[in-house]
Parts: structure tokens; C-alpha cells; sequence
């Protein structure tokens, strides 16, 4: 856990602490950690057993996509250090919330499958880019640490995991409008082997604008309109929802 480079002054968020093993750990390094258990059983069992005398140990029983990073950072003052092992279900879900709220994270260090991993680096025109490749790597510098294979855990699951560690970075180029970049990607990738010309000028009102427009913009660019969502590098999608909302913009105007 040396990668995570906690001081006695953060405040670390862990997700999932099972029965606390690495909860104490994160205890005695860091000021104070906040564990988010969805158990009730399982959260009143760490509250009141594992860590009865720990005043350095919150116990939450809450799903962790429903917690509000942003408003313990801003009691605390500090952005927040995210840790846990994430199960797969909520594993892009809670990495689109974070890319949402990145403003109250430091870092984050982050087990998952090794698929997911995969796609969070994944490069255009490979199998693993799309969606969670480009507006992850819009927000964070990431960083493949290790990874762990089904030995290591009990019972052993079916899947490698892979930890990954994840800093929020300033963008550039940046967006300027984030929900509507994400807009943007999402319609791109939305029919993968479809070309731009069928997947966003098709539903060019989805973006409030016309076909003809949008096609416009991508040729202003010179993006060729036959091309797919999935050879466009993340900067190449920022500077496409820019022009977009420019035009959607003077169209309004």
C-alpha cells in the first residue's frame, strides 16, 4: 500500500471493508478513514467489534454510489484518498461518480477485474477503448500498479484483478461543457462498428442541432464523417463537443 503515500494529515475513504484488515492499516497511517459498508450486518459488526475504541475509524452503512464525496470533503477541508476493491457491478458506475466529483479526490487506488483495467487504458482503435477510456482518461492520470490473480483471494475468485491508481489531472484540451462532452462520447460509441455520419450526425437532435451541422463541424475539423467513434483520441472528442456546443450555441442565439 506504499503507493497510496498517506501522511497523518488524510482523510481516506475506503469502499468496502470487509472485515477490516486493511482498514486498520489505512487507521494508523492516515488522520481519520471513513469506511462505506452496504451490510448492515457486516457495518455493525466492524462498528461494534473490530473497532469499538478506534476513534480514527467512521463506520458508514451506505452505498457507496450514493455518497456525497464532495460534502465530506468540504467538512474536512481537504480532498479525499479513495481506496477499495471494487465489485464489478458498481465498478464503472462509481468511476463515472468520482470522474464527476474528482474535485474532492486526491487520489484513488482501486482494485478491479483486470478487463476493467484494461478499457480504462485502452487506446483508440483497440477492442478496450470506449466510453469509460475517454472520459476517465479526460479526467485522471492512471496507472496500472500490480496485478493479482485468483490465488490471492479466498475463495479464489474466476477473474484477475488489477490495481490501479488514479490522479486527477487538469484536462487539455479542456471541455466546456463536461455533461455535454460525455453526451458526445456516449452517441459516438453508442452503435460501435457505426461511423460518425450514422451515429451523431444521425442523432444530431439528440445533441440540439441538425445533421447538416454536425457533419459541418466534424469536416471544420477535418474528421472524416466515415470514420469511427472509436479512432477518435479523447482530445480529438474534446475539441468535437466544443465545436458542437459552439454551433448549438450560435443556433440558439
Amino acid at each position: 500500500m506504499a503507493a497510496l503515500e498517506l501522511s497523518p494529515h488524510d482523510l481516506v475513504v475506503e469502499v468496502g471493508p470487509g472485515l477490516g484488515a486493511l482498514t486498520g492499516f489505512l487507521a494508523e497511517q492516515a488522520r481519520r478513514v471513513v469506511a462505506l459498508e452496504v451490510d448492515p450486518a457486516l457495518a455493525a459488526y466492524l462498528r461494534e467489534e473490530l473497532f469499538p475504541q478506534e476513534s480514527r475509524v467512521e463506520i458508514i452503512c451506505q452505498d457507496v454510489l450514493r455518497f456525497d464525496f464532495r460534502q465530506l470533503a468540504k467538512e474536512a477541508g481537504i480532498p479525499l484518498v479513495v481506496v477499495g476493491n471494487l465489485p464489478y457491478q458498481i465498478t464503472s458506475p462509481l468511476l463515472f461518480k468520482l470522474s464527476e466529483e474528482k474535485a474532492a479526490v486526491s487520489r484513488a487506488l482501486l482494485m478491479m477485474q483486470q478487463e476493467v483495467g484494461a478499457r480504462l487504458l485502452g487506446s483508440p482503435s483497440s477492442k478496450d477503448y470506449g466510453v469509460l477510456s475517454v472520459l476517465l482518461q479526460y479526467h485522471f492520470a492512471m496507472t496500472r500498479l500490480f496485478s493479482l490473480g485468483p490465488a490471492n483471494f479466498f475463495p479464489p475468485p474466476q477473474v484477475t484483478s488489477v490495481v490501479m491508481r488514479l490522479s486527477p489531472q487538469p484536462p487539455d484540451p479542456a471541455a466546456r461543457d463536461e455533461a455535454f462532452l460525455a453526451q458526445v462520447v456516449k452517441l459516438a460509441f453508442a452503435t460501435r462498428r457505426k461511423t460518425l455520419r450514422n451515429t451523431l450526425a444521425v442523432r444530431a437532435q439528440a445533441l440540439g442541432l441538425a445533421a447538416p451541422e454536425v457533419l459541418t463541424a466534424l469536416q471544420a475539423l477535418d474528421i472524416d464523417p466515415g470514420r469511427r467513434g472509436e479512432t477518435l483520441s479523447v482530445a480529438q472528442f474534446v475539441t468535437l463537443s466544443n465545436e458542437l456546443l459552439a454551433r448549438r450555441e450560435k443556433g440558439g442565439g
